[in-house]
């Protein structure tokens, strides 16, 4: 791809022959479990499963669990710290992960033996650690989601990119723990849609958007690129910004539905439930999208807006 055309118009200065975003490195991990037993569970999953994988990992790593993060004295040598709720980054309140389930959507009663599939992407150097989420993943399960501590079997988890099985009957394949380049090529489009799910959260200023433009996306996906370079990779994106929201600007939407979801969640720093609210909904765009596929893509494996690790801004982009 020239870089005189096409995404690489949408930089400042970039002389390198680095391919856009291949100096975030990223691991997949494909998380199945089936119910041990029958129960109620919210519709939505991804926080209750940020919730035990953080208690989780926070008992196999943190030597100092009455600290709080920000305030401990060795929190930059703390697996759990650096790797899922990190502190004191310049990249600003970005974490290394996102969360992502797969099936079921909306699922509020559950059976004995029914199947949760959920995808784990993990950035930077904590794609390199993936053997802390492993440990954690195989306790969660035990440990149980929810209030009420539903237990879940684990059944595999695997890599949906390479097809390699990493864990399957208590047999382990470390050697397919392989980071990857963030590698996002342009496709030709002229009309897509994009579908959310799951819950997004995107604010301007302190202001949460309750339908989102084509600018306000790509807005946002260029933002959360920008911090997970600068905390997380020894590169960072100067975008020509006037150039990239400009172009945007002139992409059309033919329809969009949006809904509230006024989520609430429980904290462990908190005796009440925590207000999250997002939008739910999708919405087709047509014009000169080619340009922008690089950063959709991107943004449909990094998700965009707020409370990623949650499970929140995560979409799939249908190509019309």
């Amino acid at each position: 791809m020239s870089k005189d055309g096409g995404i690489w118009a949408l930089f400042i200065g970039r002389e390198s022959e680095v391919t856009m975003f291949e100096h975030i490195k990223v691991l997949t991990l494909r998380v199945t479990y089936k119910s041990e037993a029958a129960g109620r569970l919210p519709p939505f999953l991804g926080s209750s499963i940020r919730g035990s994988l953080g208690h989780t990992m926070r008992g196999l790593a943190c030597p100092t669990p009455q600290v709080r993060c920000h305030v401990c004295p060795i929190s930059h040598s703390c697996d759990y710290a650096n790797h899922f709720n990190t502190v004191g980054n310049e990249g600003g309140a970005v974490n290394p992960y996102t969360i992502r389930v797969i099936t079921p959507s909306g699922k509020i009663e559950w059976k004995k033996g029914d199947t949760l599939t959920l995808d784990i992407t993990l950035i930077g150097e904590t794609s390199q650690r993936a053997g802390l989420f492993l440990d954690a993943l195989q306790e969660v399960g035990v440990r149980g989601l929810g209030h009420r501590r539903m237990p879940f079997r684990l059944i595999e988890i695997a890599n949906p990119y390479s097809g390699k099985v990493i864990l399957k009957d208590g047999e382990m394949a470390l050697r397919y723990l392989k980071p990857e380049p963030l590698i996002c090529d342009e496709i030709q489009s002229n009309k897509l849609e994009l579908r959310f799910k799951n819950p997004v959260r995107v604010q301007v200023g302190k202001k949460m958007l309750y339908s989102l433009s084509f600018t306000d996306i790509i807005r946002s996906i260029s933002r959360r690129l920008t911090l997970l370079s600068q905390a997380f990779s020894e590169n960072e994106l100067d975008w020509n910004e006037d150039r990239l929201f400009h172009n945007s600007d002139q992409i059309k939407t033919l329809s969009q539905s949006w809904k509230l979801n006024d989520f609430k969640r429980f904290s462990m720093n908190r005796t009440e439930k925590l207000e999250i609210p997002g939008i739910e909904g999708w919405a087709q765009f047509e014009g000169d999208l080619t340009p922008f596929t690089p950063l959709l893509k991107a943004g449909e494996r990094l998700h965009i807006g707020k409370n990623a690790t949650h499970g929140f801004g995560a979409y799939t982009i249908n190509y019309k």
